[in-house]
């Protein structure tokens, strides 16, 4: 996707004021609750309780509602993360807490949403999925750059292609549940993944570490 392309989705919140705020931000959990294709802008104006005049006086159709929708998602996941991976204790503690984040976000969104943003909005998903990546990312090399120095991961990763691989398992993840392939629950298989991320870079005192939390928490 060229820059333009990606400027043509990406202008998400510039024009919405609070009441247009609280509307995008209403319509994203009902695109999670109920899926993308089974809402029309008549339904959400019904589920919203407000007028088909109001949602268009805020989005131009249905297209740019689910790209500021799914953009308002991302900022509010953003602002999670970033209070999660900068909050108290050490790497493996917060990589935990954000796996917990994540199981609870995914328990809780319907299966449809990911095909149906690729299927009838692809350019929306395109601009999302960049961002979503990106996020990511940053995230993972972070904790493993504070993992390392705190002596909780191994001292000879290299933590670009930690980073790299941990986003390749995750994206082939996520094309399976947008084929309708996986085995079990995305928010399932995202906890296995993650568990099996921290362990396969922990150093001996991280795994003695992340065994003792698994024994809290069980």
């Amino acid at each position: 996707m060229s820059q333009n392309d990606l400027s043509t989705v990406v202008d998400h919140d510039a024009a919405l004021d609070e009441r247009g705020l609280e509307l995008r931000d209403r319509c994203a959990a009902l695109f999670g609750r109920f899926g993308i294709k089974a809402l029309s802008m008549d339904d959400l104006a019904g589920q919203l309780a407000c007028s088909k005049k109001t949602l268009y006086k805020y989005f131009s159709d249905k297209r740019d509602l689910v790209s500021k929708a799914l953009h308002g998602h991302l900022d509010g996941l953003e602002a999670q993360m970033a209070a999660i991976m900068h909050g108290e204790g050490n790497a493996i503690d917060l990589a935990l807490r954000e796996m917990e984040n994540k199981h609870q976000m995914l328990s809780a969104i319907n299966s449809t949403v990911l095909f149906d943003l690729k299927k009838y909005y692809p350019k929306v998903f395109e601009a999302t999925h960049a961002r979503r990546k990106n996020m990511i990312r940053r995230v993972v090399m972070d904790n493993v750059t504070r993992g390392m120095e705190q002596g909780m991961y191994r001292a000879d990763l290299n933590v670009e292609a930690v980073a790299d691989l941990h986003l390749a398992l995750v994206e082939d993840m996520v094309r399976q549940a947008e084929n309708g392939t996986l085995a079990r629950p995305l928010a399932e298989h995202f906890r296995a993944l993650f568990t099996y991320h921290i362990r396969g870079i922990a150093s001996a005192e991280g795994v003695a570490y992340l065994e003792t939390q698994r024994l809290t928490t069980s």
